[in-house]
């Protein structure tokens, strides 16, 4: 294989700046939406890059399931390679000693091929589908909903729970109880600027210790890319504080809960005219039940498919600023997503919204579903008819029928990754039935 000189450039130029590098970690994200990683040597991941030679990991990795089980279609046969992209390298927070760098998963043969099954690869594809096709590009804006819990612990120091840090709390308000941990907020706020990641804001949500900090717009690999980044610092900041950064959908039933909501606006370089974007947001609107398949990606993120909490609602329904429908719009030519959460993997999530936008770009479509002036509940049944609202899937199962029965997304996504990503959906489904509520509350904190 041909060497990389650019990428071997761009690592030198690193080390040169940071002489006290010991350790590289390769990062990847998996279907689950976990993070997998590598750890190599310095000298050693210098001699791979050299020489142009890939990491290897098993390609069973994208059929796992909770405990490392093996979802059906997986098998302990064959491998991918991970190819470093040196354009995401940047230091481990609060480490001086170990570097990170998020990967593609490649052909190993050749190294230049992506592999099927790879999310990050398929919105990349996507992403130059849209700007090739059309006059647009489109820049994503991320929104992190995190709630900060401290672990519960039972008298030999095992964590059986975890419990939010304060009850007086309130949207968009600071309390006497909030600047208990105030140190915390700042701090993670300080290391997300410090990191490069610059924030646009950060305030208090409705949940009992839930804050949302917003991510600024970029391109959308670059966007997930920095949204992985943002939400790995705020974990290693709230550790240090002793305190659980979650992204779980629904941590107290009496309040709202954490979405991961996204803005996509459809761009082009000269003025936009006669609304040629909406076919982009009518493709997402047709599409939305399979979409939800990977925004809401766990049985527990359907908590939040309901009526009077500003989390999109229960219908496939858009409106002016309007927090009670899926599709938010906020100008001409930007919408919010707010049926997404942390449980999603965010390159997958993305993939499917480009393929819906696609799809609807190609053909025309109109763009239906609103505008409601109100909580698409409160309509009419006929009012609902008259817009096209429509009843989105309440269940992860019910999603999941909806991908399978979607050739289009299904087709322009690929089925290389469409299959495994239904068997680990449709495994976690049945391996939950033999877990308690708390066992699998608790397994989702721990892990996003």
């Amino acid at each position: 294989m041909k060497v990389d000189n650019n990428s071997v450039a761009l690592w030198r130029e690193f080390l040169l700046k940071n002489k006290g590098i010991e350790f590289v970690w390769l990062q990847y994200m998996g279907l689950n939406a976990n993070i997998l990683g590598r750890a190599i040597p310095v000298s050693r991941f210098t001699k791979l890059l050299e020489t142009n030679r890939l990491v290897s990991l098993p390609r069973a990795v994208f059929y796992l399931l909770p405990h490392d089980h093996l979802a059906d279609g997986g098998e302990p046969v064959g491998a991918f390679g991970l190819k470093p992209d040196l354009s995401t390298i940047h230091l481990w927070t609060g480490s001086t000693n170990r570097a990170v760098i998020t990967s593609y998963g490649v052909q190993n043969e050749d190294g230049s091929t992506p592999i099927a099954e790879c999310p990050r690869s398929t919105l990349l594809r996507l992403s130059k589908v849209l700007t090739t096709e059309t006059e647009f590009y489109p820049l994503v804006g991320f929104e992190i909903e995190v709630v900060f819990m401290q672990r519960t612990r039972d008298s030999k120091g095992k964590v059986v729970g975890y419990e939010t840090v304060n009850e007086n709390h309130s949207f968009q308000s600071m309390t006497t109880d909030d600047n208990s941990y105030m140190e915390l907020v700042e701090d993670v706020a300080r290391s997300l600027l410090a990191a490069g990641i610059e924030i646009e804001q950060f305030h208090a949500e409705a949940a009992p210790g839930q804050w949302e900090f917003v991510l600024p717009p970029n391109h959308p690999v670059e966007a997930v890319d920095t949204l992985i980044k943002a939400r790995t610092i705020i974990s290693l900041v709230a550790e240090k504080h002793n305190h659980r950064a979650t992204l779980y959908p629904r941590p107290s039933e009496m309040h709202a809960g954490c979405g991961a909501h996204v803005h996509v606006s459809m761009n082009t370089k000269s003025p936009l005219q006669n609304d040629s974007h909406e076919p982009f947001f009518a493709g997402i609107m047709n599409h939305l039940p399979a979409i939800l398949a990977f925004t809401l990606a766990q049985p527990e993120s359907y908590r939040r498919v309901m009526s009077g909490i500003w989390s999109g609602g229960e219908y496939a329904a858009w409106g002016w600023e309007n927090k009670e429908t899926a599709l938010r719009r906020v100008e001409n030519n930007r919408f919010e997503l707010k049926l997404m959460d942390g449980l999603a993997n965010p390159y997958l999530a993305l993939s499917a919204i480009f393929a819906a936008g696609i799809d609807g770009l190609r053909k025309g479509l109109p763009l239906v579903g609103g505008p409601c002036r109100r909580d698409a509940n409160a309509l009419s049944p006929q009012e609902r008819k008259e817009l096209g609202v429509r009843t989105l899937p309440k269940t992860m199962s019910q999603s999941l029928s909806a991908l399978e029965a979607d050739k289009i997304l299904c087709e322009t996504i690929g089925q290389g990754l469409i299959e495994p990503y239904v068997a680990v959906k449709r495994g976690e489904i049945e391996q939950i039935k033999e877990w308690t509520e708390v066992e699998r509350r608790n397994y989702l904190i721990s892990r996003y």
